[in-house]
């Protein structure tokens, strides 16, 4: 009987001679974090599976430049993580391929507020919620704020990216529908980012950064990204997080792009990805998961994470992404305006 590792062996030609090499499959992925965590956990899982082997190449940011200059049946990489602001627009100019999702049955785990976009729905990639907009605070120099438009009141520190920050403000100026402030009025949120800016003490860079202001008492407040905190809260007492109901997910996205060689382990790494024992320990890295059993088993094991995280049917009902579709509409002056008129 054939096995799944004998089946994707025929299919990708390298099982059938002895004298032929294990391919290797080259995945671009963020560093830090997500980078370690599947190089530690989910490589071997996939040779297991497979039997081959995965080089990844961790950056930010050069990875959609090196797969426009490359030759089309030449890609870069056989499997890509990406922004949805980065690849939105690189996705509708035909450089990846749709995925044949039977060959990915783990992604039918995902609870569908994970997969309630355009990207997967059209069979381009596979999505799921990462960073989650979070509020931190120094509980020695503040009490918790109540809400975004506390924060601006209080000089914080905020992210350099627009498409974080513009929603911190929109949250501040719209307690509650951020999400629909910013598709509605996106100029009126603009206009009112640029207005409080000078309530703004430090635009930080990196999640490290912020810590560093929010310790030395540069600031009192801000946002960071959630998956940054679980090593913060649990080395320093003096910080604590706050969430509002202006949740949003920083959404990254799984895609292949078109030309691999390796689509059949291409898909199979993704598969392996939205497993079980890898959605486990991505979790337990601090990571949210978009698999409802999974979430509840960490939920239980791990309060603070419990605290972050979407774990229960009322989380998941909410969960929702940053609007991106309406970011991009005005992506073209979104990113320059952004530098000229807010930070500044």
């Amino acid at each position: 009987m054939l096995t799944r590792r004998s089946l994707l062996a025929s299919a990708t030609g390298y099982g059938c001679s002895r004298t032929r090499g294990k391919p290797a499959l080259t995945v671009f992925t963020w560093a830090g974090p997500w980078g370690q965590t599947f190089e530690r956990a989910l490589k071997p899982l996939f040779k297991k599976a497979t039997g081959a082997t995965v080089l990844f190449d961790n950056g930010w940011g050069e990875e959609i430049p090196k797969l426009l200059i490359a030759p089309p049946d030449q890609p870069p990489y056989d499997v890509m993580i990406v922004a949805p602001f980065a690849v939105y627009a690189v996705i509708r100019r035909g450089h990846f391929q749709k995925l044949d999702w039977r060959k990915i049955p783990n992604a039918r785990r995902f609870h569908e507020s994970a997969l309630r976009n355009w990207v997967f729905e059209d069979g381009w990639g596979l999505t799921w919620p990462d960073a989650l907009h979070t509020g931190i605070y120094n509980t020695s120099a503040t009490s918790r704020p109540e809400g975004w438009n506390e924060v601006l009141e209080r000089n914080p520190g905020l992210y350099r990216a627009s498409y974080m920050s513009l929603y911190t403000f929109a949250a501040a100026r719209y307690p509650g529908r951020a999400a629909q402030a910013v598709a509605e009025d996106f100029e009126g949120s603009f206009a009112f980012a640029r207005e409080q800016r000078h309530k703004v003490a430090h635009w930080w860079a990196t999640s490290p950064d912020m810590a560093f202001n929010l310790l030395q008492g540069n600031v009192k407040v801000g946002n960071i990204h959630s998956v940054d905190t679980f090593g913060l809260l649990r080395e320093q007492r003096s910080l604590d997080i706050f969430l509002t109901d202006d949740r949003a997910h920083f959404q990254a996205i799984w895609l292949v792009p078109r030309g691999t060689r390796y689509r059949e382990l291409a898909h199979e790494f993704i598969n392996q990805f939205a497993s079980l024992e890898f959605q486990r320990e991505y979790a337990a890295t601090g990571f949210p998961s978009p698999i409802p059993e999974v979430a509840v088993a960490q939920a239980l094991r791990d309060p603070l994470w419990a605290r972050v995280n979407p774990h229960t049917g009322a989380d998941f009902a909410k969960l929702q992404y940053y609007p991106y579709d309406t970011y991009l509409r005005h992506w073209d002056d979104m990113t320059a305006r952004w530098n000229q008129e807010v930070l500044v």
